[in-house]
């Protein structure tokens, strides 16, 4: 676009020329006219967007679906790490102790609860100091 200006005269409504000589008061704008160039342009982009939405949204919609396989990849990987962490310490576990389907019902039952209570933010240490005054002979 070229920077020469040309003088050109509107016809605008007392309603919205008030309106913008409000929000100009409270702007960075200098006067109305950059203003009005700036309104212009942004709505022609807007309608040129809207004009050429079919070659857009479809490659929006890759971009999204990329980035969001992305994630799912990470978080998968993330999630199987965890879980072999889980299996060593259940597999060290029943490797130790002997409980029985009763206690390990209950056990589950209050891991389920303590889970929701601290919305998954498990803390080792609290979990071993209550598993101690719960069980003193271990």
């Amino acid at each position: 676009m070229s920077d020469e200006k040309i003088r050109t005269g509107i016809s605008i409504s007392k309603d919205l020329l008030k309106e913008c000589d409000a929000y100009l008061s409270k702007s960075d704008y200098e006067n109305r006219s950059e203003l009005i160039e700036s309104s212009l342009k942004l709505f022609l982009a807007t309608r040129n967007i809207s004009s050429r939405s079919e070659i857009l949204v479809p490659e929006l919609a890759a971009c999204i679906t990329k980035a969001s396989d992305d994630g799912i990849t990470k978080l998968s990987k993330g999630l199987f790490r965890y879980a072999v962490e889980v299996e060593m310490l259940i597999a060290l576990t029943a490797d130790k102790f002997q409980v029985n389907e009763k206690e390990l019902e209950r056990i589950r039952k209050d891991a389920v609860n303590n889970v929701r209570r601290t919305k998954g933010k498990i803390n080792l240490d609290e979990l071993i100091l209550r598993t101690k005054k719960e069980f003193p002979d271990m």
